[in-house]
């Protein structure tokens, strides 16, 4: 292992109070040493940045920084304004890793000299202690498909259909990327987007570094929920244009990848119906119960309704990629009728 390679760590924290002491201990405890941890204080008005700073005055790899708030994106670009790296990771200030998450990566990229990889990617935990009636889950490269636990694999780019499905390639906290690189390509997070910043990233990141994804095939990061406060259900002004935005340049990008298949050109589409429709959802329910409902029942019939939406939906029904009451339900462009059988599904999930 070489120890000359600095990795920084650029973790936002917003009103996080009550987890980045969590995060910071995991952070702190890490086998591999020689890191940099940059706490980008966003704006919090509760006692996120009296615990912060009270770890970078008993560990000197440790900086606060305070900034006015400014969001996720705004907090991780001056991460990599601040970062002097050889490496660079993005956690969240809600989630921590396995202790040895940092020396896995040095490890793997060490093992691969004279290889073109892009970025490493790890499993994830995915931790529910928001509602202990839901099991917590580990998403890793699939044994069904031929992978094993515990191995390293350099996967072609067309993969990244398949890590999406697996929900491990549009984070950005699982991965550790070249900070040169970032910085050389002037690569930032969008800070004009709510919604899809981290696929964003990665898609930009991929296109300004040609290399393979590398992959540690064991769960390393602990993806955190501990509240009912979802941004995924989030609504936002601008959240449906941007999700299609970036699914758009997402399937359009696979399809350019060398290995693509029509399958994972599918598989993309139907993440992108999944997440097209969840801000549909979002929107739903910001706006069912106020006096914008009217429009934005006009504004869902013209989505379900719409030439893209009603051909893809199509498209991965056919391909099995969607369930037949979920095609059935959206296919009637009555957004109710979905919504109701959602709320059913999930009643009858507990």
């Amino acid at each position: 292992m070489k120890k000359y390679n600095l990795v920084s760590v650029v973790i936002p924290a917003y009103n996080a109070e009550n987890s980045i002491e969590e995060c910071l201990r995991a952070a702190i405890f890490q086998t591999y040493r020689n890191i940099e941890i940059i706490v980008i204080d966003d704006g919090s008005d509760d006692g996120t940045f009296v615990r912060a700073d009270s770890f970078s005055k008993k560990d000197s790899r440790i900086q606060v920084i305070r900034q006015d708030n400014s969001g996720p994106s705004a907090a991780r670009n001056r991460g990599i304004k601040e970062a002097k790296g050889d490496y660079i990771v993005f956690w969240d200030a809600d989630d921590y890793p396995e202790p040895d998450l940092i020396e896995s990566y040095v490890v793997a990229y060490d093992s691969w000299v004279g290889k073109d990889i892009s970025f490493v990617a790890c499993g994830m935990f995915f931790d529910n202690r928001f509602n202990k009636n839901i099991d917590d889950k580990v998403s890793i490269l699939e044994s069904g498909l031929g992978y094993a636990e515990g191995e390293n694999y350099i996967m072609l780019r067309s993969s990244a259909a398949m890590m999406a499905y697996l929900k491990l390639f549009n984070f950005v906290t699982n991965k550790c990327y070249s900070l040169k690189t970032i910085k050389d390509k002037v690569i930032i997070f969008d800070e004009e987007i709510k919604i899809g910043e981290d696929l964003k990233f990665n898609l930009d990141y991929l296109d300004n570094c040609p290399g393979s994804i590398g992959m540690i095939n064991r769960p390393l990061y602990h993806y955190v929920k501990r509240t009912d406060d979802n941004l995924s259900i989030s609504y936002h002004k601008g959240d449906m244009e941007d999700t299609k935005a970036v699914y758009r340049r997402f399937v359009e990008w696979e399809s350019r990848q060398l290995g693509a298949t029509a399958d994972s050109i599918l598989v993309v589409k139907g993440i992108f119906i999944t997440d097209w429709v969840s801000r549909m959802t979002s929107m739903y329910e910001a706006l069912n119960k106020t006096d914008k409902r009217f429009k934005m029942q006009h504004t869902l019939r013209q989505e379900l309704g719409s030439k893209e939406f009603r051909n893809m939906l199509s498209e991965v029904h056919k391909a099995h990629k969607i369930s037949t009451l979920r095609y059935l339900c959206l296919k009637t462009t009555d957004f109710y009728m979905f919504y109701f059988f959602r709320g059913f599904y999930q009643w009858f999930k507990g």
